[in-house]
């Protein structure tokens, strides 16, 4: 991300970077999304809900895609380039950096590995040159393509993990920014636009905040925890993990409660460091990566698996509040500084991890008590039943 260290609410600058993933040429001995997966219980949650996203398409914004990679066969509903890479190539997002390939695999890779929504089809909107630069002028464009185009690909979901590397606690500053006002219309077609919190907690003296656009509060912004016990790293930003387990904030994460950032607050955390997935090196090349820009493509998934099972249901899209509720109340709570052992300062604050299993219980619970107060059957999944042990029913009588 972008060196931009202001904390005011004003206007970002026009300029985004993203950091190049280390690059394999074919999948590596023991390197999986098999640990994000597991932790936040993903194929246990297409299984027991028989969804994979296949009814939904995810459109993402980055670096482009590795077209020819395995992962994606098959999968790939349209592209655009909004670069001079590719010889300006209006329909041509080929990748030749490798973070958009490591996103969007962890959303819908289908091959040698399996993105948390493997049904889901993808859009790579290149907004990032091949040296992982770019303008939020070409966000916007990529946007407003999506706002024209969604409709004729069945785009439910955007992801975007990129940012300005600021650090901010609201918006205010931004009514009547064009990214800002793309999200809201988005929002109101009830397509959810997922973005990463930001990588530069260290480098803003563990303040709270987050960077633009990640802010904005009709996205969906996620940070990051690690997935496992996986040693020690120190990173280029100088922030550092001394020892590292699931469910520990990474120290670079951006992060922003909601006692302090009200409605522009940090919506989920995920896992994001370290992420294996699909690379730019030949048709079964692998890519490992840190970063909420890995965090965020596992929440894009989850979204990805409610969405199909609500429009299988009630046969249409759910709000997009209604999604972010239910992945709130379906969450793992997770203390910011209970573990943590790093060189930040910890908020001491919690937030809530994304569960699949939890999130789609939730969603069930709220379309069966909508149902069936209003007399409607269920279109489908007639032996769809909430498990008894999900501790969600008492939840579903609650206040709305």
């Amino acid at each position: 991300m972008s060196r931009n260290t202001s904390t005011t609410n004003s206007a970002p600058i026009d300029t985004v970077t993203v950091d190049r993933p280390q690059q394999f040429g074919a999948p590596q001995l023991g390197l999986a999304l098999a640990e994000v997966d597991q932790l936040i219980r993903a194929s246990e949650a297409r299984n027991r809900f028989a969804v994979d996203g296949s009814a939904v398409t995810v459109a993402v914004c980055d670096t482009g895609l590795n077209t020819r990679h395995i992962d994606f066969r098959g999968k790939v509903r349209d592209q655009r380039n909004f670069t001079a890479d590719n010889e300006g190539a209006l329909e041509d997002a080929n990748d030749g950096h490798g973070h958009g390939s490591n996103v969007s695999g962890i959303i819908v890779a289908n091959g040698d590995h399996r993105g948390i929504a493997p049904g889901a089809g993808i859009v790579p909107l290149k907004v990032l040159s091949n040296m992982g630069r770019g303008s939020f002028a070409a966000v916007a464009e990529a946007l407003e393509w999506v706002l024209d185009n969604a409709g004729r690909h069945n785009i439910s979901v955007v992801c975007m993990s990129l940012g300005a590397g600021d650090n901010r606690t609201s918006d205010d500053g931004l009514v009547g920014d064009r990214i800002n006002e793309q999200i809201q219309h988005l929002r109101e077609r009830r397509i959810a636009v997922v973005i990463a919190a930001g990588n530069d907690y260290f480098k803003h003296g563990s303040a709270q905040g987050m960077s633009y656009p990640a802010i904005l509060r009709h996205c969906v912004s996620v940070g990051a925890v690690y997935d496992k016990r996986a040693g020690s790293f120190s990173y280029e930003s100088g922030a550092k993990a001394f020892s590292t387990g699931p469910d520990r904030i990474t120290p670079f994460s951006q992060r922003l409660h909601h006692s302090v950032g009200g409605s522009c607050r940090t919506d989920l955390f995920a896992p994001g460091a370290p992420v294996t997935s699909a690379g730019i090196e030949g048709p079964r090349g692998e890519s490992v990566q840190h970063g909420t820009s890995q965090a965020a493509p596992v929440v894009a998934g989850v979204i990805a698996l409610m969405q199909t099972l609500h429009l299988e249901l009630c046969g249409e899209l759910p709000e997009v509040d209604e999604l972010v509720g239910m992945l709130q109340r379906g969450a793992t709570l997770i203390r910011d500084g209970d573990d943590e052992s790093d060189n930040v300062t910890n908020t001491g604050l919690d937030f809530e991890r994304v569960d699949a299993v939890g999130a789609l219980d939730a969603l069930t619970c709220r379309i069966q008590k909508r149902l069936f107060l209003g007399g409607a059957p269920l279109r489908g999944h007639a032996r769809l039943t909430i498990p008894i042990d999900s501790g969600l029913h008492d939840q579903s009588n609650a206040a709305e």
